[in-house]
């Protein structure tokens, strides 16, 4: 048996990450199909149960697929996606651990985050990209 299995899946993609969250995504989709039953007549669980039948099919297509070169770069940009995802996460956490000490205040010029002591009254903050805010901290 593990022989046969072998042979199905020699050349194959298999379950990489993208795959592995699509299929946790379709569980969600079900479980969600299954609470919302007698809401809107039944519609809002019909299309959940569609988002989720559509995402276990696409996770099988990938898994048996064997246009490797596609799947790695799906993958790829999933996983590059999910890095950024993370570190915006992380950054917004260590921002609201130092909220009560500092103000931060986004650039409009550049977008980065300048992080400014409270309780200081109104300040002239200069941006590294040059742009000059003036902020109550």
């Amino acid at each position: 048996m593990r022989e046969k299995i072998g042979k199905i899946f020699s050349g194959r993609q298999g379950m990489d990450e993208l795959s592995k969250a699509l299929f946790w995504c379709s569980l969600a989709c079900m479980a969600l199909s299954a609470l919302t039953l007698g809401v809107l007549n039944g519609v809002l669980s019909s299309i959940f149960s569609f988002l989720g039948f559509s995402q276990i099919i696409l996770c099988f297509f990938r898994a048996f697929s064997r246009r490797l070169g596609q799947r790695e770069a799906e993958n790829a940009a999933y996983l590059a996606w999910l890095s950024r995802q993370r570190s915006k996460l992380g950054a917004y956490k260590e921002r609201r651990r130092q909220s009560r000490d500092f103000k931060f205040f986004k650039c409009p010029g550049c977008g980065t985050y300048i992080r400014v002591p409270r309780g200081k009254g109104r300040l002239h903050i200069k941006c590294k990209c040059g742009y000059m805010l003036y902020r109550k901290t």
